[in-house]
């Protein structure tokens, strides 16, 4: 019996989610973009399932990881800004794979995952969120991509041989302020000759450049067999695109599309345009784990039972700023969203801002010409999807955490602290 239990456990696939802040999706060479930001993680693409369409449920990041550990929506966590910890007793896809007898590791590299802040630790046994280091004499409020796959390829040298591994790395230099690296330079053209827009993506391009040069060293250090690898990111970046450079407080698709890049055995590699979200990871890696569901999850497994074309998503913002009072629950919980959307097919409806938005991504994927005039019928058929979905998705609570001195203005370098 004993023997048989080993060799069962010996089977279990090792499962590795790399993840990326703040990276928009048409960024990577192998999403379409045509500058060499992305060679690593093309390369990665090439033997890997690519998702064309998948969304976050917030374009935080913070509420975006919660939502994938738990694959719930981030007001049910009562977690839907930074700042806003997961509250106990929501389980989370890492306590499912400490039960399994995995050993469980994380690397994060944003103030706002550290533990006190997002109770995302649940379940690792080591949640490296320790960086406190400052650099130029200003606070960093980012660990670079250098010093997490430091910290990466250490985990991974010193793992426990009897027990297949969890891992969850997550690289933080997309996210501004963006730095320009002299060796990355996808776009070549030098910045003193552009203008202010074009050198903000220009660096913002450099920061993606550099960090898929530090992500190529842990994808070639990771298993070649049995070996279930994810690469996601949180969310994207506006980068001056509709008259806003960051992200957190619009919905538009250069802030809520995300890559999705699936690396397992026995799933093909090629292309799928199922309509994926962020809700979706936990039960895909679990069902590719062979582990039991865990209680309340609302994603899909998106190999075996990939959800359907018309799918409605809707997705939501309460804004960036982060509560810093401990009554903070309250007040996130009385306040409606800052904007919502829905998307059905070819067609997103936005609601919240100055007026509602109707965008046909087929024809329009850059979403500039809003059609709520020409399609009043079909906006308000998708207006009633976001309400059916209101009505059915409760919001939770959750205590903000107390933030220190440190934790302000580390959040305020981010441009989390109003």
């Amino acid at each position: 019996m004993i023997a048989f239990l080993l060799a069962a456990m010996s089977a279990a696939p090792d499962v590795f989610i790399v993840s990326v802040d703040t990276l928009r999706a048409d960024r990577l060479g192998c999403y379409g973009y045509t500058h060499p930001t992305t060679p690593n993680i093309d390369a990665f693409a090439n033997d890997a399932l690519i998702f064309d369409d998948c969304v976050a449920e917030v374009p935080l990041t913070s509420p975006s990881f919660g939502a994938m550990l738990t694959s719930r929506y981030p007001r049910m966590n009562g977690a839907a800004r930074n700042g806003l910890p997961l509250p106990p007793g929501v389980p989370a896809l890492t306590e499912q794979f400490k039960a399994a007898g995995y050993q469980t590791v994380c690397v994060t590299s944003n103030w706002t995952l550290k533990a006190d802040l997002s109770g995302l630790d649940r379940g690792f046994d080591v949640y490296d969120d320790g960086f406190k280091d400052k650099r130029w004499g200003f606070m960093i409020a980012e660990r670079f991509a250098d010093d997490v796959t430091k910290s990466a390829l250490k985990l991974l040298n010193e793992r426990d041989a009897g027990k297949p591994m969890f891992a969850w790395f997550h690289y933080s230099d997309p996210h501004a302020p963006y730095k320009f690296h002299d060796k990355f330079h996808p776009v070549g053209k030098p910045l003193w000759k552009m203008t202010e827009v074009e050198a903000t993506r220009a660096r913002y391009d450099s920061e993606v450049a550099y960090t898929d040069s530090e992500i190529g060293k842990v994808l070639d250090a990771l298993p070649k067999e049995n070996a279930v690898i994810l690469f996601v990111a949180d969310h994207g970046e506006s980068l001056h695109e509709h008259e806003y450079l960051g992200h957190g407080r619009r919905l538009y698709h250069n802030s809520i599309r995300v890559p999705c890049i699936l690396r397992a055995p026995g799933v093909a590699p090629g292309r799928s345009n199922a309509p994926a979200r962020l809700v979706d990871i936990a039960p895909t890696l679990l069902s590719l784990a062979e582990l039991p569901p865990m209680k309340d999850m609302f994603g899909v497994d998106l190999i075996n039972h990939s959800p359907p074309m018309d799918r409605a998503r809707v997705v939501e913002t309460y804004g960036g700023a982060v509560p810093g009072v401990p009554g903070a629950k309250a007040v996130m919980t009385a306040r409606p969203p800052m904007r919502q959307s829905v998307i059905k097919g070819e067609w997103k409806l936005i609601v919240g801002g100055p007026g509602p938005e109707l965008f046909n991504l087929r024809t329009d994927p850059g979403e500039l010409k809003n059609l709520i005039d020409e399609e009043k019928p079909r906006a308000a058929e998708l207006r009633a999807l976001i309400d059916e979905w209101d009505e059915k998705t409760p919001k939770g609570t959750t205590e903000a955490a107390e933030l220190s001195d440190e934790d302000v203005d580390a959040l305020k370098s981010l441009g989390y602290v109003e």
